[in-house]
């Protein structure tokens, strides 16, 4: 009878010094904006209703339950993860994995079928691994990403003699781990970004644990993309403070406002020219 050995893969990703999370996780959903939403966004567009005074544990901001819904328009894409980007996934602050695997070269091997490639169309990018999901190019699609606190963590029971030496990586026989990363890049001028969604030991996927992953619970600001024909016309966001990664103005280049309480209190001017444009996008 072949010896399992438990095998836990914990990550964190530490937005805090880029004004965001210590342990930052990311929702993403993409899927069409139907008629009737697109009329629902205008009239609360039209009547200053699309954002409503909410109060969480004393203190009072700025919601949007509008906005919030849009999370589960997700017909063509839907992922929850660890927030990363260019593949750093060195970070375990609280030691919670076992020392008895390593991640193999990230790009001499990973798990293709768990490699997504999310972009707004270019045709020229040159992407040579993973399935290329590429924002439609007809009609309006809405690509929502919302914050949350979260720390990767997926466990499972492997046989011992799965353990080998991994050159130029260990001397010592682990298990060689295999990351599920999606790779997110809206495009016109919006900064791409990483998510661990996945880990595989030899092919099969280790099960994550979501109420240890989960253990604060805590869900951020969401963001909103409005893509009309493959390019983005409006971006919306329920943040009452300013854009951290990966929206923060060091890691953005449009020229588009944000729709989104911290500009209404902080640039009212800016922010009905935004909502007027996009009523009239909207018609």
């Amino acid at each position: 009878m072949k010896k399992n050995e438990r095998i836990v893969i914990a990550r964190n990703y530490d937005g805090s010094s880029e004004g965001g999370i210590q342990h930052q996780g990311v929702e993403v959903s993409i899927g069409h904006l139907s008629s009737d939403k697109s009329e629902h966004l205008k009239s609360l567009l039209q009547n200053d209703n699309l954002f409503e005074e909410r109060t969480f544990s004393s203190n009072t901001h700025q919601g949007s339950d509008f906005l919030t819904e849009l999370m589960d328009v997700n017909e063509n894409y839907h992922k929850q993860g660890m927030i990363t980007y260019e593949e750093d996934l060195e970070e375990d602050i609280e030691d919670l994995s076992t020392d008895n695997w390593c991640f193999a070269d990230y790009f001499e091997l990973v798990n293709e079928k768990a490699i997504k490639v999310v972009f707004e169309g270019q045709e020229d990018l040159g992407w040579t691994g993973g399935t290329i999901l590429k924002i439609p190019k007809k009609g309006i699609t809405v690509v929502s990403i919302r914050s949350e606190s979260l720390y990767f963590y997926a466990e499972g029971a492997l046989p011992v003699d799965r353990k080998k030496i991994i050159p130029n990586i260990s001397d010592i026989p682990k298990f060689e781990a295999q990351p599920g990363i999606d790779t997110i890049w809206p495009g016109s001028g919006f900064c791409d970004f990483n998510i661990l969604h996945s880990v595989f030991v030899d092919g099969e996927e280790l099960g994550r644990n979501f109420q240890k992953e989960d253990s604060e619970g805590k869900l951020y600001y969401s963001t909103h993309l409005l893509f009309k024909d493959g390019i983005v016309v409006a971006w919306l966001a329920t943040n009452n403070n300013p854009h951290f990664f990966p929206f923060g103005d060091e890691y953005t280049e449009t020229s588009l406002p944000c729709i989104s309480p911290y500009l209404k209190e902080n640039d009212p001017e800016a922010y009905e020219a935004a909502v007027k444009s996009l009523i009239d996008f909207l018609k």
